[in-house]
Formats: C-alpha cells, sequence, structure tokens
C-alpha cells in the first residue's frame, strides 16, 4: 500500500520520566499536553494531583471535548484490584485516579512518593458541580437510593444556582441484567448529554457500569460517587472534618451500618491497611537508608535487561531462522530493544484480542466451553498463553503492564481459566452488544479509549501462535509504519496487528466495516499500512477438531526444520495433554490427543488425534474423535466429529 498524503514515520511519545503521565488531546487542529505526574503504590497507579488540578484537568478536557473516566480508590479498592482483575483492569485503564482515603494517603508518603492529598469523590461531586456551573457545564446524576439523586440535585442548585441539571435517573435493583433498563438508561443519556455524569451505585458496580455506558458518550466525564448523593440530601450523615482529616471516617461509617460494614472495614480492611502500611514503611525505608528505590510489589527482582530478555525469546523461537520474516523495510526485524525504545512504544497500551473466530467456533461449541479454554499444554489454556505472551510482551519493552482485551459477542461462553490468575497481567473480557459493525468497526468504537497515537496490538483470539509475540510485536514496530500487520508471502493478512489509534479515527462510526476489505484502504489513502511478509504461519486457528489438533502439533513438535527424507511418515506423537481432574490408565497410549478434566481412558486404550471428555473403554481405539459421552467401537469421520 502506498502513502498519498500524511507522515510515514514512526509515530509515538516517550518520556523518562515514568513518574509523569502524558495525555494530548485535540484542540483546533492543534494539540495540548497535560503532564500529570503518578505514583504506584501496590500496583496501581495514583495521579499526585490535588483536589483543584483535579477539577481543571477534567474541565479542561471537556472544554476541547474529550471525555474521561475518574475512579478515587480507597483501601477496599486496593485489596480488590488484588484479588479482583476484571476490577484492576477498570482501575488501570481510568483516565483520572486519586486517592479516596487518608491510609491510602499517608501509605504513598511511607514508601517516599507522597501523594498531595486526599481527593474525595464525595468531595468532588460539590467542588467541582461549583466549577462546572461557572463554565457553564452540565451535571447528570444516576443512581443512589430512590429520591436522593432528586434532593442532591437540589442541594448542588441551591448552592450554585447556575448549575445546569441535565437529568436525574435512579435504575431499579437489578437493572444492569435488564435489557429494557439499559436500554432506558442509554436513552435517557443520550438525550440529555450531560458533560459530567455522576454515578452513585457503590463500588466495583458503578466502576462497571461506567465502563458500559462512556463509549456512548466519549466527550463526557463519568465519576462514581458511591453514596455521595445520601450525604448531599442528608439521607446518610457524614463524619465531622476532624475525623475525615485524621483518616477515622470509616469508624462513624461502621457505627452507622455495622451490619453491611464489619466484613468490610473490620475483618477485610484492618488487616490489609495494616500490611500495606508496613510495606510502604519499608520502602520508604529502603530508599532512605539504602539510598535507591525499593523494588514493586508486583516487579521481579533479577528481573534481565529488555535485550536479553530479547535474546533469549530469540533463541527459543521455533522459526527456522530470522529469514521466515521478511519485512518489506527491514530484512533483519529480531534486533535490541534499545533501537526502538525512542520511537514510541511505550505508547503500547493494550492487546486487543478479537473474538470473531470465537461465533462460529464449532469446536468451543461442542466442548460447552469457551474455545479460549481450550488446554495447549499442561496447565495453559489458550487464553492463558496468550496472558503469559502479552506479560513477556511487556517486560521485553520495559511497560509496567500490556493490559489484555478480549471482546466476543453477546451469545459467547465466558471463557473461565483466567479466573483468579493474578500477577502482572491484566485481562478483561468485553462483550460485543452490535450485531452488525465488523473488525474494523469494533476497533473504531474502542479507539475512543485511547489518545492519538496510543498503539493496540490486535490479534485474532482463537489461534495458537507458533512464534514469540514479543518478537513478532518487535518485527511489526521495525516497519515505522502507522499500521503494520503480519502477512503470509503472498500477501495475504494473517491475525497480528499493530495500529495507531489516530487512524481508527478514519473509520465511519456507524455501519459494517471489515478491517481487511474496507477499513485498511480506507486508512492507507492516508497513513503508511506496511506488512512483514511471512513464510510460513505464525499461528494457527483453531475452529473444528483437526484445526485443533493440527495447531498443537505445530506448537509442540520439537523442531520445525524440514524431514531429511520428504517422503517419511509424521508418525510420531508429539504432545499428550492430560487436564487435572482427567483419569488415565497407565497402560492407555495418548497420541496427540486432549483428555479433559473428568474424562477417563481405561487401560490398554489407545487415543489418537481426539479430544476426550467422556469415557474410553478398556482395550478400544479412538481414532479422530471429540468423545463426550463412551466412545464408539467403530472409527468416526473426522468431519462427523466436528459437526
Amino acid at each position: 500500500m502506498q502513502v498519498t498524503e500524511g507522515d510515514s514515520r514512526w509515530i509515538g511519545v516517550s518520556t523518562d520520566a515514568p513518574s509523569v503521565d502524558t495525555a494530548v488531546s485535540p484542540a483546533g487542529g492543534q494539540s495540548r499536553r497535560k503532564m500529570l505526574p503518578t505514583i504506584t503504590l501496590r500496583g496501581v497507579r495514583f495521579h499526585a494531583i490535588d483536589e483543584q488540578t483535579c477539577i481543571r484537568h477534567i474541565l479542561g478536557e471537556i472544554s476541547v471535548g474529550t471525555g474521561g473516566f475518574v475512579v478515587t480508590p480507597n483501601v477496599d479498592h486496593l485489596r480488590r484490584c488484588r484479588s479482583d482483575l476484571s476490577f484492576s483492569v477498570l482501575v488501570s485503564e481510568a483516565s483520572l485516579v486519586v486517592a479516596d482515603g487518608m491510609p491510602v494517603v499517608w501509605a504513598s508518603r511511607l514508601q517516599g512518593t507522597p501523594l498531595p492529598q486526599r481527593v474525595a469523590g464525595s468531595d468532588l461531586i460539590s467542588s467541582l458541580s461549583a466549577a462546572a456551573a461557572k463554565e457553564g457545564r452540565s451535571i447528570f446524576l444516576l443512581g443512589g437510593e430512590p429520591g436522593t439523586a432528586d434532593a442532591a440535585a437540589r442541594v448542588l442548585t441551591s448552592r450554585s444556582p447556575n448549575l445546569k441539571i441535565a437529568g436525574m435517573l435512579c435504575p431499579p435493583i437489578g437493572f444492569e441484567k435488564n435489557i429494557i433498563e439499559m436500554g432506558k438508561i442509554i436513552e435517557t443519556l443520550q438525550a440529555a448529554r450531560p458533560d459530567i455524569v455522576y454515578v452513585a451505585l457503590g463500588s466495583p458496580k458503578q466502576e462497571q457500569l461506567i465502563d458500559r455506558l462512556r463509549r456512548l458518550l466519549p466527550q463526557t466525564w463519568w465519576l462514581g460517587v458511591g453514596v455521595s448523593f445520601s450525604f448531599l440530601c442528608g439521607d446518610v450523615k457524614r463524619a465531622p472534618l476532624w475525623m475525615r482529616k485524621y483518616g477515622l471516617e470509616w469508624i462513624h461509617r461502621l457505627l452507622q451500618e455495622p451490619g453491611r460494614l464489619t466484613h468490610r472495614y473490620v475483618v477485610v480492611g484492618i488487616p490489609f491497611a495494616s500490611v500495606l502500611l508496613l510495606r510502604s514503611a519499608a520502602k520508604g525505608m529502603a530508599v532512605r537508608v539504602l539510598h535507591r528505590p525499593a523494588a514493586s510489589d508486583d516487579e521481579t527482582q533479577d528481573q534481565p535487561a529488555p535485550s536479553a530478555i530479547l535474546a533469549s525469546t530469540k533463541a527459543s523461537a521455533p522459526a527456522e531462522s530470522e529469514n521466515d520474516f521478511i519485512s518489506n523495510h527491514d530484512p533483519e526485524p529480531f534486533t535490541d530493544t534499545r533501537e526502538i525504545s525512542v520511537s514510541g512504544n511505550h505508547r503500547l497500551r493494550a492487546l486487543i484480542l478479537l473474538g470473531g473466530m470465537i461465533r462460529q467456533n464449532t469446536l468451543g461449541g461442542a466442548l460447552g466451553r469457551s474455545a479460549m479454554d481450550l488446554p495447549v499444554g499442561n496447565d495453559k489454556t489458550l487464553l492463558t498463553r496468550w496472558l503469559d505472551e502479552a506479560a513477556a510482551v511487556a517486560r521485553t519493552f520495559g511497560l509496567n503492564e500490556l493490559p489484555v482485551r478480549l471482546l466476543v459477542d453477546d451469545d459467547a461462553l465466558e471463557p473461565r481459566s483466567a479466573v483468579g490468575t493474578l500477577g502482572a497481567q491484566h485481562y478483561r473480557m468485553e462483550r460485543d452488544t452490535s450485531e452488525y459493525r465488523g473488525t474494523g468497526g469494533l476497533l473504531a468504537n474502542l479507539s475512543v479509549d485511547y489518545d492519538d497515537d496510543d498503539m493496540i496490538l490486535v490479534g485474532n483470539a482463537a489461534q495458537v501462535l507458533l512464534d514469540p509475540l514479543p518478537a513478532l510485536t518487535l518485527s511489526l514496530m521495525k516497519t515505522r509504519g502507522v499500521v503494520s500487520l503480519i502477512g503470509h508471502r503472498d500477501g495475504e493478512p494473517s491475525g497480528l496487528m499493530l495500529i495507531t489509534c489516530r487512524t481508527l479515527r478514519l473509520i465511519p462510526r456507524i455501519g459494517f466495516v471489515d478491517m481487511k476489505e474496507q477499513a485498511l484502504p480506507i486508512i492507507s489513502k492516508k497513513y503508511d499500512v506496511r506488512v512483514v511478509q511471512c513464510r510460513r504461519p505464525t499461528g494457527l486457528a483453531i475452529r473444528t477438531l483437526s484445526d485443533y489438533i493440527a495447531a498443537l502439533r505445530a506448537l509442540h513438535r520439537p523442531t520445525r526444520a524440514a524431514a531429511t527424507d520428504p517422503w517419511a511418515e509424521d508418525w510420531k506423537s508429539t504432545f499428550a495433554i492430560v487436564e487435572a481432574g482427567a483419569t488415565v490408565s497407565p497402560t492407555a497410549r495418548i497420541h496427540d490427543s486432549v483428555i479433559f478434566s473428568g474424562a477417563t481412558v481405561e487401560a490398554n486404550a489407545v487415543v489418537v488425534r481426539s479430544v476426550v471428555a467422556g469415557t474410553v473403554r478398556r482395550d478400544r481405539e479412538t481414532v479422530d474423535q471429540y468423545v463426550d459421552e463412551v466412545a464408539k467401537h467403530d472409527r468416526l469421520n473426522l468431519a462427523r466429529a466436528t459437526v
């Protein structure tokens, strides 16, 4: 594809100061840069700003048509981030993260990275509304106990008569699972088009709802405010100022609602807060005594340099040689990452896994589980392997993390294999509620979450990668294309792309837009789209039993070099995957097959190129089958087994 206009150089922003968060917003054809300092506490990034700076930032972004999402974590939020991967991702993707809780502020000071002050949602709702009134901005109150939104609106307008109330809505209990009620909320918000929406549902429900709604109003700012409507109207009395100042507001709340809050504050909260403060103090001591920063809770102590990681990745890659990748613009894609680090890789924001193939995945449907939960190794599923690869990319390029967003349709089964998987890698599943949008349209929809110069790595979810994702990512980066993709030797695109988000702004906001047939031709008219051509597949899609077995054979084959005898039969077994909870007799033979949890393979049975979720009887032979009950005595045709 040729460039007709625009700049073909690699577009990105990098900084040597990791404590500064850079946000770029368009304004009248120009760009302005907001530099907000950040710190990290227990793996959560906080913006080190005071309440007035927070307000100025929000109103400044509204003035140029840029929306956002504010999260105000307290100790309970920090604890949940450690145990709830989905919530952790929500917090990490917020536009502003400010501390609501004095223990959080104290911990930041103890570790030597002080936050300037507590910025509580219950304070922001008043101060931000007053500032919004002066600039003629509108607010919407969503949630709260029945009647509290109306009462809170009256209090706010009595304080700021010029405040515009765009609307109020108190949905019934269970609304989030009711399509009709959700439709009413969406219709009301889209008609009101407020500048700021306060959501008072409690955490994490309010953050989850904001995440579902904010893409519908990309120029709106959203803030979860918990019980603040009740505070404003006096239904719930707030702690005196002196108690808030000394971090004792939780005692006041506990005395008001002991039945509901005892477990959160006493059983769970106090132990977690104690550990938080002790660990923060230990880090601060390390800084003062040893004159060096202490390692983060989520960092590996003896992590090698990015170049060393990449070197080991290169050595372990199953490629026959570096020439398996033929870049249109660079014949040697595997090099030290330092060559790329100044070119914008710090703008790599997420790995987007498109679940379109999961919709037609006959194998996953037959198994009654998500295709993402198919095992690709012992104790490793397709999804957890993607998460490991994303974590490897983050380590290779010196990123704190690379969040993974799995997009599936509304009817897809939810993958379970990553539930409870903690560690540095953030993961979230998102459902595509549109029935007719296309891959290009979906990417355009989610691009509102990112700045123009941010980059996203996009891959087809239901495929088994045969090459390390860090090496593939580096090959894409080295093209310096604004959009780069991995292609087969004949030019056919495969399932991996590196996209600069500003290119997605060209895609129509409505209607079906296919990425390959429609979006790429549109983008290539203005920007440079480049292809890394490959002599062989870098990943294999899995839809049927034969696809699945072939992909696993390719993944587990000891060497991918050509056989010395081209006529030799490929008969050796390359893998035998047995999930925990399966029963396999020591005398059974498993050849290129997968045995699911709960399945049984009895003595002297032979299982070849099959997936077993039921029972294979003693002395029986099962070839090219999916066994869900008891294997039949005869061999089934492969096509029949996968339909």
